[in-house]
């Protein structure tokens, strides 16, 4: 997440320097140029774009950077030139006010809702030291600078990035949640700088006077670099694990205390705050397209009507004579005679009057719809996990038709397929294979099969506490001690040794943290000590002063947490350990009272497993600091080991380390774990030859057996290291840490240079459980042809079992397996499989395996089209040991060469570059974290949801978008072409039949909400049809809804229903005695009515409200008729409509005229839908038909009466049988239904 944003371009130092506040004197306030701090951001978080005083310049400049905005401002400014007028002045501003006024109104409430959140967070309070009072004061956090010191309790949140100077931990440690910063709501390990650490008693705020010197603000928050400057000009290091980030909550800690370096928007958190996603969807893509085609359209009938004006004009020759032989125009000027200039003014006139070609609430309306069907989904209680509770989170606004096109799925593989949920299943030690079988009633399940085992166990919930233990581990642990775990004892079998090494490195070589107790600060929210202890805060000026003279390094080593994280905790019951313990083993009765409140929380989900087997077998983690780590062994009781240093676990070693010293004979080990491709990589000499080479093969081969049964391995490693040796790689490894320049990469190499030469210990083979209903979505999703591809960071054979358990390949595929060491091979590989395949006359199908290396290759530019040739000949694809950034990059070759719509879903860190780049990424709030989710469009709980998000969502959305901009394009196309055939029979100049107030509130007022209402309820076809019947969803795929002649039937549409509309009532008013405005008025009541009409014919499933949005439109057009023509008012001058449409509808000519002209607009189209509907039915017409003949035979009398009320979301109806309320809840499964009286 800290590579989302790229730190902002500066000139001058990288480095700024931050004063502690309380150093400064009183009267040089922190916003005077002269005080150190000034120009630092203060901790006032704005992030309203708005005030009172600029929100109306500010949200029309902004509004008027949108084309249709500014054309339609255009219009409405032209209609003031008076040679052009065609509406009233006034009027004709109505429609944009209005779409102009409802964008303002929802981005003011929008901003509202941003100004409410700011003032809740600048208004929460903490404490700073106040130089006055020499204490700590209670402020808001609006209040607090950088330099200033705060005081935190635990459970209290973090105002600003504070870089860490105190905590409760007499070993200076500290634990933090993260999940307001970056959704992970595990625990991370912090620490106070090196050189306070043997001054934790004696700290005291107002004697820290050193300055210190931090980088400038960036948005990495895994990264900080900066330095302790000393009044002697030393310099101390600071590093990521001293600083705590605003957001985060303080946890497992008394108290902490530090100084702000970064406030407000200048802190982490700010910065990479990115708000709300957009992108542009597939339809909105066609729509532009469409919109271009209007305005071409425009332009052709303005040119047209232009032309026409000044041939009409030009026949009149004796104008010059007398001008009233001119109709319809009335001349001040001579000059304005000419047919070129009345040209000229008349195509700038039909501007106007054609003005909604374009239909101008085309993208609010679109977007209020969006917003309707985003609310419907979050409302789905079948998208709501239960045990999580969690429902699906829509963070993209603008997408939802997308859901309903998706070509290819990309998936990860562990988290996102697979529960995260780690259960220690196998171990080899010493090429001694271990395997934790089940018990014997579940013999039939065994775990030896090696495809059927993990599509079996996959369903179980077996938990860690349940483990079979092994007795041979069991005997070997029985005696661990300090002893046995000495290099130099000779008298413990070598084999034994092993073992016991084995568990003690599952027990420390982790980030788990280990809690007891709860925890209470001793001072109040005021900011008073209680008691006895407000001396011990407060100590003695002098005596505190001559400690924070000079500070001196010391070395440090901090668990922070690069892992992919999890948060567990997991109670340890002494009844855990109730095997039978050796002589002089510590019982379960010494550890009862304290281990029953012990807690581990880990932030690996391995972590935890290894852990906890370990505890298993007796060998148990106690207590963590940085020096030292506290270990209970079966034979000797707690013992403490010092901690020399921590070597984190980072994505390129892909393994971590810790070197402890023993406490007896001090004898310094290096212990590691890792992935199998970087620890057999980095073994000694010995493994290649005698029985060592045997260990090595062994463990090799029972690593392969693992990861064919479909499980998590690792590699366990150590080596003994001199002192001397030691010494000498630490102090290299304090100036890489100490370095400002290049500190990563020196780092590395430092970390590199000791973790070489290891011997082998043994492996472990970890259970990642399916998730529940896993293999079933994918088979649905392969129904409705969508392509799946797997991405993952596992071996081959560990994804290949995944594979088959979860339905992605199934036995009759024929695997195609890519493993190439360079370039040429992997280009010949791919050449020979897809000439193979083209030889191939058996139709049978192909599963594409792949490795990270040769992915590689293949993304290369020469290699991609063969590549994407090969894997379209394959029905599955899975690419093993993926990186993050070739994640990506398969994401992109796939939507850029193919031009298909992608979906991209997981759940990891790791997985935020396919995500953010596929058209839809979907993130999986599960075990590690919300990284995913935080970057992703759509979040869901569990991978089976995706099924109905695409299949019901996905689809509806596509089809009720895709029909209401073709409604909006025929509605639109219609009424102008109603105007231009009136030009026809005026000579072209520009007057109208209609009254201009009800053109331009047409499509804001009188036919706007029926729309609306079926673009968010209106349904093709029932959810539990959509999920039965998967091949459905390729009509999305196929682009049916909303084709590329779409338009182009809308537009024909719409001209052919002008056409009926205008000159049948033309006709009928031939000769009557009526004037032009009855006539007018009649068309314009038949347009309006065959317009709602039209909807109610392309409505398939009908709700209350349709009905009602359907009649009160109508209803509110008439009315407001009658009413504004009571009154002796014009917008058109010299024209008056005083009781026009009081004599219009009381002439029987008016009522005949308007029902004949709708029946006969509307007949094509409804003869239209009736001959599809039974010679030509689509597939949703078919199934739908399908569906009802089979409900008639299944109940042929209708034996349940009442009235049906579904909602929204397609699964709850409520009906009544017998008098009783019953709800029916449907399953996603349509054949499970239940039923709750109520």
């Amino acid at each position: 997440m800290g590579n989302i944003f790229q730190r902002n371009s500066h000139t001058g130092p990288n480095f700024r320097i931050v004063v502690p506040n309380h150093t400064v004197p009183d009267d040089i306030p922190i916003n005077k140029k002269n005080h150190p701090n000034y120009g630092y951001c203060t901790n006032n978080i704005k992030t309203t774009k708005y005030t009172i005083l600029t929100f109306l310049p500010k949200n029309l400049f902004e509004q008027f950077h949108r084309f249709a905005n500014l054309y339609f401002i255009f219009v409405v400014c032209l209609n003031w030139v008076p040679e052009v007028q065609a509406f009233g002045k006034e009027i004709a501003m109505v429609p944009v006010v209005f779409v102009l006024l409802v964008t303002a109104v929802k981005d003011a409430y929008e901003d509202f809702r941003r100004y409410r959140s700011d003032n809740k967070i600048n208004n929460q309070t903490c404490r700073i030291f106040c130089r006055k009072e020499k204490r700590y004061i209670r402020t808001i956090f609006s209040k607090v600078y950088a330099g200033d010191f705060i005081h935190l309790s635990c459970n209290e949140e973090i105002p600003a990035d504070i870089l860490l100077l105190k905590t409760s931990d007499s070993m200076g440690m500290c634990h933090i949640e993260t999940s307001n910063l970056d959704g992970e709501n595990n625990l991370k390990q912090r620490q106070i700088i090196s050189c306070l650490q043997d001054h934790q008693e004696d700290f005291e705020a107002s004697k820290f006077t050193h300055k210190l010197q931090v980088e400038l603000p960036n948005s990495e928050i895994y990264k900080f670099r900066g330095q302790i400057v000393q009044e002697n000009d030393e310099k101390i290091a600071l590093n990521y694990d001293n600083l705590l980030l605003r957001g985060c909550i303080i946890r497992n800690t008394d108290y902490v205390e530090g100084i702000v370096i970064y406030a407000g928007h200048e802190t982490k958190a700010m910065l990479n705050n990115r708000g709300p996603r957009y992108k542009r969807s597939k339809l909105e893509h066609k729509l532009n397209r469409d919109v271009i085609w209007c305005v071409i359209l425009l332009l052709f009938l303005c040119f047209f009507c232009a032309i026409g004006s000044g041939i009409w004009l030009s026949e009149y020759d004796l104008v010059g004579e007398n001008t009233n032989l001119v109709p319809f125009i009335s001349f001040g000027d001579l000059d304005q005679y000419s047919p070129l200039y009345q040209g000229f003014i008349v195509f700038w006139t039909y501007i106007i009057i054609f003005q909604a070609v374009i239909p101008l609430p085309l993208y609010v309306s679109v977007e209020l719809v969006k917003l309707g069907q985003i609310y419907f989904i979050n409302q789905d209680l079948e998208l709501y996990h239960e045990e999580s509770d969690r429902r699906i989170e829509c963070r993209a606004l603008n997408i939802t038709e997308d859901l309903g096109q998706v070509q290819y799925i990309f998936s990860d593989k562990t988290g996102t397929l697979t529960e995260n949920k780690m259960e220690f299943k196998s171990c080899s030690i010493g090429g001694v294979d271990y395997p934790h079988l089940p018990d014997e009633s579940d013999s039939e399940n065994s775990y030896l099969d090696s495809r059927n085992s993990m599509a079996s166990m996959s369903r179980c919930s077996s938990m860690q506490e349940n483990l079979n233990l092994e007795p041979a581990l069991q005997r070997e642990m029985s005696n661990m001690c300090l002893r046995s775990l000495d290099s130099v004892e000779l008298v413990i079998p070598e084999h034994v040794k092993r073992v016991q090494e084995f568990f003690l490195l599952m027990t420390v070589c982790n980030t788990v943290v280990v809690t007891h107790h709860e925890h209470k600060d001793k001072m109040d929210a005021s900011g008073f000590v209680e008691g006895e202890d407000k001396g011990r805060i407060n100590p003695p000026v002098g005596f505190v002063h001559e400690r924070y003279r000079r500070l001196s390094e010391s070395p440090s080593s901090t668990p922070s947490s690069r892992f992919r994280v999890r948060s567990s905790t997991v109670s340890l019951n002494p009844s855990d350990n109730c095997e039978t313990q050796s002589e002089g083993s510590i019982s379960s009765s010494c550890l009862s009272d304290v281990s029953f409140n012990m807690r581990y929380e880990a932030e690996s989900p391995d972590e935890l497993a290894l852990v906890k087997a370990a505890s298993a077998y007796g060998c148990r983690l106690w207590q963590r600091s940085p020096e030292k780590v506290a270990v209970y062994l079966p034979a000797e009781g707690r013992v403490d080991f010092e901690v020399l240093k921590i070597l984190q676990f980072d994505t390129i070693r892909k393994r971590m380390s810790v070197i402890l010293k023993h406490p007896r004979s001090g004898e310094i080990t290096l212990y590691t774990k890792g992935a199998d491709s970087s620890i057999l990589s980095i073994l000694n000499r010995n493994c290649r030859f005698g029985e060592n080479k045997l260990q090595k093969d062994k463990t090799v081969e029972h690593l392969t057996s693992y990861a064919m049964k479909g499980l998590r391995t690792l590699c366990m490693a150590k080596r003994v290291l001199s002192e001397k040796e030691y010494l000498h790689w630490v102090k290299g490894h304090r100036e890489a840490e100490a370095s400002i320049d290049d500190r990563e990469k020196l780092i590395m190499e430092s970390v590199c240079r000791i973790e070489y030469d290891l011997e082998l210990l043994g492996a472990t083979g970890i259970e990642d459980k399916l998730q529940e209903g896993v293999p079933e979505a994918i088979a649905t999703l392969r129904e409705a042809g969508i392509n799946i591809w797997v991405l993952t960071g596992d071996k081959q054979e560990t994804a290949i079992q995944i594979a088959y358990a979860s339905h992605l390949i199934d036995e009759k595929q024929e695997l195609i397996i890519l493993n190439a060491n360079n370039e040429e091979q992997a280009k010949s590989l791919i050449e020979h499989h897809i000439d193979q395949i083209a030889k191939d006359r058996s139709n049978a199908t192909y599963a594409l395996i792949i490795d990270g290396k040769t992915l590689a290759f293949a993304l290369h530019q020469n290699l991609e089209t063969q590549f994407l040739v090969l894997s379209q000949k394959c029905n599955s694809v899975m690419c093993c040991r993926a990186t993050p950034i070739q994640k990506g990059n398969v994401v992109k070759m796939v939507r850029d060469h193919l031009k298909k719509l992608t979906l991209a879903i997981g759940d990891g860190a790791n997985d935020v570059s396919m995500i953010q780049t596929a058209d839809i990424g979907v993130g999986i709030s599960g075990q590690e974290g919300m990284q995913a989710v935080m970057s992703s469009d759509f979040a869901i709980a569990r991978f089976k949801f995706l099924v109905r998000l695409l299949l019901v969502h996905g689809h509806w959305s596509y089809d009720r978008l895709g029909k209401f901009a073709a409604y909006m394009f025929y509605k639109s196309l219609g009424s102008v072409f109603v105007i231009f055939w009136y030009q026809l029979f005026s000579g072209f100049s520009g007057s109208l039949q209609i009254d201009s107030i009800y053109l331009l509130l047409q499509h804001v007022l009188f036919t706007s909400l029926p729309p609306l209402i079926n673009g968010v309820f209106d349904k093709d076809i029932d959810a539990d049809i959509l999920l039965a019947k998967p091949h459905l969803y390729k009509t999305g795929i196929r682009d049916e809804m909303y084709t590329q002649w779409t338009f182009l039937v809308s537009t024909l549409d719409g001209m052919y229903q002008s056409c009926i509309i205008y000159f049948i009532p033309h006709l009928a008013y031939s000769g009557h005695t009526a004037g032009i405005w009855e006539m007018g008025s009649t068309m314009c009541t038949c347009m309006i009515l065959t317009q709602l009409l039209h909807m109610g014919l392309e409505t398939t499933s009908w709700i209350w409200l349709q009905w009602v949005t359907l009649v009160l439109s109508f209803l509110f057009f008439w009315i407001f008729a009658i009413i504004s023509n009571l009154f002796f008012f014009t917008w058109d001058h010299p024209s008056n409509p005083y009781w026009v449409m009081e004599n219009t509808i009381s002439q029987p000519i008016h009522s005949c005229t308007v029902i004949l002209t709708c029946v006969l607009a509307l007949l094509p189209r409804f003869s239209l839908r009736a001959l599809q509907g039974t010679l030509f039915p689509s597939e949703i017409l078919r199934e739908k038909q399908l569906n009802k003949e089979t409900t008639m035979e299944n109940d042929p009398i209708g034996t349940v009466s009442g009235i049906v009320e579904e909602q929204q979301n397609g699964n709850i109806t409520s009906q009544k049988q017998n008098g009783v309320d019953h709800v029916k809840i449907r399953h996603q499964n349509p054949s499970f239904e239940r039923s709750v009286r109520t």
